[in-house]
């Protein structure tokens, strides 16, 4: 049923079926209301938190958000996920953001590889040495010298496994017997049709990424040499590079708005340039820090910024608006997707990649991305295909109207208490969550979420994947 009010006080006044639906127009404020139970609106009117699911005959429907009802809901329909970004959206871009109704921690490579070069085949003896790092003392390397006779790729593969895998003690140069470590870490040899030699080995440590090849041997780091790494986000301060732009408002608010003691966040002398990688916490923008004083007497270092970006919480407010990153925008891992990938390249360059190890048995390489890549669904926009880890661009714009948990109310933000409607997992704007947009050679970009910014974080790291599938409005069957 589809009513008209002239004001906003007249529709609140009128009484509202617990039954029937009901769309309501107010002329007074050009405002739509939807009440009733499971009311369905199409894509075009999909706002941030609608419900999306699919009917017994497989078509997508979208339910307003406050209408979902359970206990009246068909059985023959299935819940796919809720709207994160509608077109109420302030990012919205003509393409609905779709959140799965699940999600995970998962790591984003369980693996780590290097190419080997410089070693000789001429079917003499020969040695090259590895520089490893291991799990008795992660922070030092330890140097193995590997023997081999090999006049080709294959042959060199064949007894670099043997050397891997053998059931025996190995002495690093200058130090004592130990369990075989390549055999622990499960490293294995192999080479693809040009001969190139790849050496892959189980991630579970960052300074993994620092092994390195000695004499005889050398190696150079090539995981998924498919997805380019990039540290360039553009700021509104114009600062273009590594992590710090602000993720979640709220959160970062929330954490900045206390007195910190790191120098990071607390100048220990005077500020002189607006374009910081991270952001200054309140006391010390308002020159109060209770970290930094001579005796009795206050010292403040920030007076330049205020004279900037004005005095008093209003001024650090329009400071701390300097820290997000640009978007839209055709530069960087942000913008430039033709270089760094976009969310649905990089996961289907990840998903599906099995790596086996010394035993035989398979493991899933890139877990995160996998994860997000195997959810399908009966319908040509939420097939299997379409689901992907987001890239960093599309998980600001899931982030960006969170408020859950800075306001510990799992109904605090229409993302949130729509999937709690629907008995989903949360997002929180706490929590740390995977991009599939990777930062560097061993790492990749995530919202952290201590202080609401994109960082770096190592990829071997447990953390959120949260699947989420982009759809056009201007899609005939939807």
């Amino acid at each position: 049923m589809i009513k008209y009010y002239e004001t906003e006080a007249a529709y609140a006044a009128d009484a509202k079926s617990p039954f029937e639906s009901q769309v309501s127009l107010v002329g007074e404020s050009n405002g739509i209301h939807y009440d009733g139970r499971n009311v369905i609106v199409g894509a075009k009117h999909a706002k941030t938190g609608a419900i999306v699911v699919l009917d017994g005959n497989s078509a997508i429907h979208f339910v307003a958000l406050d209408t979902f009802s359970s206990s009246s809901f068909m059985s023959n329909y299935t819940i796919v996920g809720v709207v994160a970004v509608g077109v109420d959206h302030p990012d919205f871009r003509g393409k609905l953001v779709i959140v799965h109704k699940e999600n995970a921690s998962k790591q984003w490579s369980a693996i780590y590889s290097f190419k080997l070069t410089g070693y000789t085949l001429d079917g003499t003896d020969r040695t090259g040495i590895l520089s490893i790092r291991t799990a008795d003392a992660w922070g030092t390397a330890k140097d193995f010298t590997v023997s081999y006779n090999a006049s080709t790729a294959a042959e060199l593969v064949e007894q670099l496994n043997s050397y891997f895998s053998a059931d025996t003690q190995y002495t690093p140069a200058g130090g004592t017997a130990m369990n075989n470590p390549f055999k622990t870490q499960n490293w294995v040899a192999s080479k693809d049709a040009n001969d190139n030699i790849t050496l892959t080995f189980i991630f579970s440590d960052y300074r993994q990424a620092s092994n390195a090849g000695k004499t005889g041997f050398a190696l150079t780091a090539n995981l998924l040499p498919g997805i380019t790494a990039g540290s360039n986000i553009l700021r509104y301060n114009g600062n273009r590079g590594a992590d710090g732009p602000i993720s979640n408002w709220d959160r970062a608010i929330a954490y900045f708005s206390a007195d910190n003691s790191s120098a990071s966040y607390n100048p220990t002398s005077n500020v002189t340039s607006p374009k910081l990688q991270y952001p200054i916490c309140k006391p010390a923008y308002l020159g109060v820090s209770s970290y930094r004083k001579d005796g009795d007497t206050q010292l403040d270092y920030c007076s330049a910024l205020r004279a900037i970006y004005g005095e008093g919480e209003a001024g650090w407010l329009k400071f701390m608006e300097s820290f997000w990153p640009v978007r839209p925008t055709n530069y960087g891992v942000m913008g430039d997707k033709a270089t760094y990938g976009d969310g649905l390249k990089n996961t289907y360059i990840m998903a599906g990649v099995k790596f086996t190890k010394q035993d035989s048995t398979q493991i899933v390489a890139f877990p995160a991305a996998d994860y997000c890549a195997s959810v399908v669904y009966n319908h040509e926009l939420l097939k299997k295909g379409a689901w992907q880890l987001p890239d960093v661009d599309t998980l600001c714009a899931v982030l960006k109207t969170v408020k859950y948990n800075t306001t510990n109310n799992r109904n605090a933000d229409p993302v949130n208490r729509a999937l709690n409607a629907i008995g989903g997992s949360a997002i929180s704007n706490g929590s740390y969550i995977w991009s599939s947009s990777r930062y560097v050679a061993n790492g990749a970009w995530y919202s952290y979420g201590g202080y609401g910014s994109l960082n770096s974080n190592s990829m071997y790291v447990s953390i959120q994947a949260v699947p989420v599938a982009l759809l056009d409005v201007s899609e005939a069957n939807i």
